[in-house]
C-alpha cells in the first residue's frame, strides 16, 4: 500500500467516521469500496481485529508494517483524546504535503534527467556505430590522427573488449552498496551525512526534511503531546538517519534541562539559524508547536521557490555539458576529414 493509496484509504474512513457510523462499518464499506485484492486483504484483517477490540492504531500496524509511522503516531493520539476524526484528517494533510513535495522535487528533476540520458545515448550511438564505421576510412588514408580521435578511437576499443565486463562489474558494486545502504546503519548514516553536506542537492534535503519533521512534531505537540514524548518516537517519524540521531539527543540533552533551541544553535551542521532562532521565540511566547509549524511553512516555500528555479539553473548547465559531450564525439570525426581534405589536395 504506497503513500497514494494510505492517503486514499485514511480520507475515507475520516468521511465515514463523520457521517456517525461505526468503526467496523466505516472499514466494511472501505473493504467493499476497494478493488485491489491485496489492500483488500489488508483492511479486512484490520477490521478483524478492531472487531475483538484492537485499537485501530493498532490493528494498522500488526495488519501493515509499512503504515506511515505518523499517521500511526496521529491515530493513536486521537484514539486517546477522543479527537479520532480530526487526527485523521491532520495526518492526511501531513502525507499529502510531503507527497506533493516530493512530486514537486522529482518533477523538477524529470527534464536533467531527459537531458542526461539523450546525450549519454546520443553518445553511445556516436562511438559505438558511427565512429567504427568511419575508422577504416581514416586508417586507409595513412594520415596521423588527431588527439582527440585517438582518445575516442581508444574508448571504442575498451568499450569492445571491456565494455561487457565494466558493466557487469558497475552493477555488481551498486547493488553491493545498496545492500550495505539497507543493512548497515553506520554506511548508511555516513552516506547521508554526506549527501546533507553537499552545496545545494545538500541544502534541498535539509529542507525537505526539516520540513517533515517540523511540521509532525508541531502537529503532535499542538495536540498536547510534550515535546520530549514526541521525540521519544523520533525513530518513527524521522526521515534521515542523520537528523534521526540528532533529534533522538536532543530529547537526552532537554531531560537535562537545555532547551531545544539551545542544543540545536550547536548543531548548526543540521539546524540552519532560523530553527533554533524561531523555536527560542515559541519557548519564550509559550508557543513552541506553532513555531515548528511555522518552520515546516517557510521551508515548504522555499522548497517551492527552489523548484520554480531549478529549470532555469540547471538547464545551461546540461546544454554546455551536452555541447562539450557530444561536440567533442562529432569533432573527432571531423577532424581527420579535415586532415584527408589537406592531404587530398597537396
Amino acid at each position: 500500500m504506497n503513500r497514494n493509496r494510505q492517503i486514499q484509504f485514511i480520507d475515507r474512513l475520516s468521511s465515514l467516521i463523520d457521517s456517525g457510523i461505526s468503526m467496523e462499518e466505516a472499514l466494511t464499506i472501505i473493504i467493499n469500496m476497494e478493488s485491489i485484492h491485496k489492500i483488500r486483504k489488508i483492511i479486512i484483517e484490520i477490521r478483524e481485529k478492531v472487531r475483538k477490540g484492537i485499537s485501530l492504531s493498532n490493528s494498522m500496524h500488526s495488519s501493515y508494517k509499512s503504515f506511515d509511522p505518523i499517521l500511526l503516531s496521529m491515530i493513536s493520539y486521537g484514539e486517546y483524546s477522543g479527537a479520532l476524526s480530526l487526527s485523521i484528517k491532520q495526518a492526511k494533510d501531513i502525507l499529502e504535503k510531503s507527497k506533493n513535495i516530493k512530486k514537486k522535487i522529482i518533477g523538477a528533476l524529470i527534464y536533467p534527467s531527459f537531458i542526461a540520458f539523450a546525450t549519454i545515448a546520443m553518445t553511445i550511438f556516436l562511438v559505438i556505430y558511427i565512429f567504427p564505421k568511419i575508422m577504416p576510412l581514416f586508417i586507409g588514408m595513412n594520415i596521423k590522427l588527431p588527439l582527440l580521435t585517438r582518445f575516442v578511437r581508444k574508448i571504442y576499443e575498451y568499450s569492445i573488449h571491456y565494455g561487457l565486463w565494466i558493466s557487469i562489474l558497475f552493477i555488481l558494486i551498486i547493488l553491493f552498496f545498496s545492500y550495505l545502504y539497507r543493512k548497515k546503519h553506520y554506511i548508511k548514516y555516513n552516506i547521508q551525512k554526506l549527501l546533507i553536506s553537499l552545496p545545494i542537492f545538500g541544502e534541498i534535503m535539509k529542507k525537505y526534511s526539516l520540513s517533515i519533521n517540523c511540521r509532525s512534531i508541531g502537529t503532535l505537540m499542538e495536540y498536547g503531546q510534550s515535546l520530549e514524548n514526541i521525540l521519544k518516537q523520533a525513530n518513527n517519524f524521522i526521515i534521515l538517519e542523520p537528523y534521526k540521531k540528532s533529534w533522538i539527543k536532543a530529547r537526552t540533552e532537554i531531560l537535562t534541562g537545555i532547551t531545544i533551541s539551545e542544543y540545536m544553535n550547536n548543531d548548526r551542521s543540521l539546524f540552519p539559524t532560523l530553527v533554533p532562532d524561531m523555536l527560542s521565540i515559541g519557548e519564550k511566547t509559550g508557543t513552541l508547536g506553532i513555531m515548528f509549524g511555522n518552520i515546516a511553512r517557510i521551508y515548504d516555500e522555499e522548497i517551492d521557490s527552489f523548484i520554480k528555479q531549478i529549470s532555469s539553473f540547471i538547464e545551461p548547465i546540461l546544454m554546455i555539458f551536452m555541447g562539450i559531450i557530444v561536440g567533442s564525439i562529432a569533432l573527432s570525426i571531423i577532424l581527420p576529414i579535415y586532415e584527408i581534405t589537406n592531404h587530398l589536395s597537396n
